[in-house]
């Protein structure tokens, strides 16, 4: 199943956006651009729990 994670739908006045298959590769470039680009360190775990938190389910997400 394919996601769009949004800098902006985590409260982020940013463009940056990322499109693909709903994976934990997927939720580290988001947590990657988080760091580099506006100096947040979240966990991989805070993101899946934001992602949980928009209504998708933990167990949706492929452990790649």
């Amino acid at each position: 199943m394919t996601i769009k994670l949004s800098c902006n739908d985590y409260g982020f006045e940013c463009g940056f956006v990322l499109e693909g298959q709903k994976s934990l590769s997927l939720i580290k470039k988001l947590r990657d651009h988080f760091e580099s680009e506006h100096g947040i360190d979240y966990s991989v775990d805070a993101i899946i729990q934001m992602i949980v938190n928009k209504g998708h389910s933990r167990d949706s997400i492929k452990n790649e």
